[in-house]
């Protein structure tokens, strides 16, 4: 990881170029409340040191970050680098961030592996306990989840699990299966702001248009 001093000079000098390409007020605000936390690879991680939460929101808007990016970029000479917009401007966010990273990429393989190594056991063995799970990791590590539209392509990608989960696992096998699928659905509606009914009705025109 980079020294702290070098990445409040980047930061300094990025936050000066990021202001003259743009006439955004609001943004220039969460410039001035942003402070670096983590360089890691192609990976520069800022935090905003405020209780306004319309500050983080405008950092991680696509405007801001692609002028964001592109000073970042320019000042380091780093064409891969990407900016991450942390919920908390401290070590320990960032390092939740990465550790939820790790644990859905273990998961996510290791599911894969017991796919890959016998289908129909891996299919009998998954409950709806690891659908839940699996939905917390992918929220975790979600970019944008505080913004309308991080919001909607995370309940996007929700959907799409859960549509998979039910043709291996079923909603009808017995009260407990049901109420555990009905659990899913409360935790995707309270993570985007979402009334669960609506994430179900969703799901299952989405099964309905898909013939199943």
């Amino acid at each position: 990881m980079a020294d702290k001093t070098e990445m409040i000079a980047i930061w300094t000098q990025v936050v000066e170029m990021a202001k003259k390409a743009a006439v955004a007020p609001a943004m220039y605000r969460a410039l001035d409340a942003s402070v670096p936390i983590a360089w890691e690879g192609n990976v520069f991680a800022v935090g905003i040191d405020s209780t306004d939460g319309l500050l983080n929101g405008t950092l991680k808007s696509n405007d801001s970050q692609l002028k964001i990016e592109q000073a970042l970029r320019h000042i380091t000479g780093n064409r891969e680098l990407k900016l991450k917009v942390l919920d908390s401007p401290t070590l320990e966010a960032w390092n939740s961030v990465k550790a939820g990273v790790v644990a859905l990429a273990k998961m996510q393989q290791q599911q894969q592996d017991r796919l890959n190594a016998n289908p129909t056991a891996a299919a009998d063995t998954a409950t709806w306990d690891d659908v839940y799970e699996r939905l917390n990791r992918l929220w975790t590590s979600y970019e944008y989840r505080t913004l309308a539209s991080g919001k909607g392509r995370y309940m996007v990608e929700a959907i799409a699990i859960i549509d998979e989960a039910i043709d291996q696992l079923g909603t009808t096998s017995g009260d407990q299966s049901e109420r555990a699928f009905s659990r899913t659905l409360d935790r995707v509606g309270s993570m985007v702001g979402s009334e669960p009914a609506l994430i179900g009705y969703l799901l299952f025109e989405r099964r309905r248009l898909a013939g199943k």
